[in-house]
């Protein structure tokens, strides 16, 4: 029969897991990224952790073209919420909104409340009613109504 381990040693397994599978490197800003910047191979660098983190990025994959999601001081780890992909609406931006349903379309202006990448859901401020609905994100400045009225 085998015993428990001891807290100490089952506290350490559990942060050892809590790294990428090969440790060795994580993605690290190579200088101050603000929301909005598109990384390029310049903005990061491979370095091992300074401490077990959940979300942290392997130096394997690929950010080059991510764009940063929040603001990241220089030498920090990046994580998965750090970064995502590129926005094609922004936050304010005046939007071409669509709504289709039994071979009828409708379509509108309106206000992006929030930045969105493809396949995302926004919530965007119909100027005219003063009402804000939901869309998803569809192409470069606009977004379609799924479902229900626009």
């Amino acid at each position: 029969m085998l015993s428990p381990l001891p807290p100490l040693l089952a506290l350490s397994l559990l942060l050892l897991a809590a790294l990428p599978a090969a440790a060795a490197e994580v993605w690290h800003a190579a200088r101050t990224l603000s929301p909005g910047d598109i990384l390029t191979s310049q903005d990061i660098e491979a370095m091992a952790p300074r401490r077990p983190m959940p979300g942290l990025i392997e130096a394997a994959r690929n950010l080059v073209g991510l764009e940063v999601k929040r603001r990241v001081r220089a030498t920090a780890v990046l994580t998965e919420r750090d970064v995502g992909e590129p926005s094609v609406v922004r936050s304010t931006q005046m939007i071409r909104v669509f709504w289709k349903r039994a071979g009828v379309t409708l379509e509108m202006e309106g206000r992006a409340m929030e930045s969105g990448a493809l396949g995302e859901e926004i919530r965007v401020h119909n100027p005219r009613s003063g009402r804000t609905i939901r869309a998803q994100v569809v192409a470069l400045g606009t977004a379609e109504v799924r479902g229900g009225a626009p």
